[in-house]
């Protein structure tokens, strides 16, 4: 009985999150898509003026540089949830399934508590540059370029909260916790390649 009420709680906190996720995780895959249509814009267009029309932009390179530290902390934490960062797991398959769960509920806990530390920090980080300004690209605030680093590892650690819950719940109940819309929406697409 108790076993069913934790399973009941752990499969509507997952849930929760499964939602949160989906919504950040979809904003964040076409902001995506929009920076690394930005970048290739921004860099042709620095390619053109310097070599075709021998008058370089002064601002495209930096500019460039900022819409890549939003693109990869955008597409962080979706790498994360579909499982595509680089990992090593020979040392990990040659485990039973349970022990396996085990430890991967410990690594998510773990990035989960390190990306929320980073967050916090990476927030004080952004807020002391708010008073810098990036001069090439408009007197911008370099807080809006750093911002993005504290919205990614605050992302992450949600998308880690639900893949370690996810975990305890295969442990609790023996079976694994249903996959989320994101991952079967973009995981297939993945596997093509």
């Amino acid at each position: 009985m108790r076993e069913q009420g934790v399973d009941t709680i752990m499969n509507l906190a997952i849930r929760c999150l499964s939602a949160i996720n989906l919504v950040q995780l979809g904003a964040f895959r076409w902001g995506a898509m929009f920076l690394v249509l930005a970048v290739a814009a921004i860099v042709s267009a620095g390619v053109f003026f310097r070599y075709v029309l021998n008058d370089s932009l002064s601002w495209s390179e930096e500019l460039a540089k900022y819409a890549m530290l939003w693109l990869v902390f955008l597409g962080a934490p979706i790498a994360l949830r579909l499982g595509v960062h680089p990992n090593i797991e020979i040392i990990i398959a040659r485990f039973p399934s349970r022990v396996t769960r085990v430890i991967l509920a410990v690594m998510h806990l773990a990035v989960c508590v390190f990306c929320s530390f980073l967050a916090m920090k990476s927030h004080d980080f952004a807020w002391n540059g708010r008073t810098q300004v990036a001069i090439s690209v408009g007197d911008i605030s370099m807080y809006w370029f750093f911002v993005s680093i504290p919205l990614g590892m605050a992302s992450m650690a949600l998308v880690s909260l639900q893949q370690f819950l996810e975990d305890i719940s295969f442990l609790v109940v023996g079976k694994p916790a249903e996959q989320d819309a994101f991952v079967t929406k973009h995981r297939p697409v993945l596997d093509e390649f």
